[in-house]
């Protein structure tokens, strides 16, 4: 790959960080859905303080990995093993409870899967290394 190519972020990483945006909006409105069924019955501030914290964090990854930053992608991994088993096979038992809330559980996780393929592809992968490569070359 030339220079240029290598400096300019390829098109699967632009739709992966569209895709993590939608990602993150969808869970704000899981995260919404979630406060108003169980306003009632419990308080929801820690809830809502734990979700602006996970969902500050997640921006700032998007932003980390639209800057082309290979600690930032490998922690999307890592989230997504870590959500696994926590979110989504609980999810299956709440199917028939609330089927809105737990569809769009299932569609965030597809989603990020998408995400994973596209900045996991050959040429989103080359440009997340390019920024080591050129700095290893770099002369004095």
């Amino acid at each position: 790959m030339s220079i240029k190519e290598l400096s300019e972020r390829p098109p699967k990483v632009d739709w992966a960080i569209k895709l993590l945006y939608l990602v993150v909006g969808i869970g704000i409105v899981r995260a919404v859905m979630t406060v108003v069924r169980h306003a009632d019955v419990r308080s929801p501030y820690f809830f809502i303080l734990t979700k602006l914290l996970i969902y500050t964090a997640s921006l700032f990854l998007i932003y980390q990995v639209g800057k082309g930053r290979n600690w930032a992608k490998l922690s999307l991994v890592v989230i997504l093993a870590i959500s696994i088993p926590i979110t989504i096979l609980p999810a299956f038992g709440a199917l028939s409870h609330n089927p809105v809330h737990t569809l769009l559980g299932f569609l965030q996780v597809g989603l990020y899967l998408a995400v994973l393929a596209f900045l996991f592809h050959g040429s989103s992968a080359s440009w997340f290394g390019a920024g080591k490569f050129s700095k290893k070359n770099r002369r004095p």
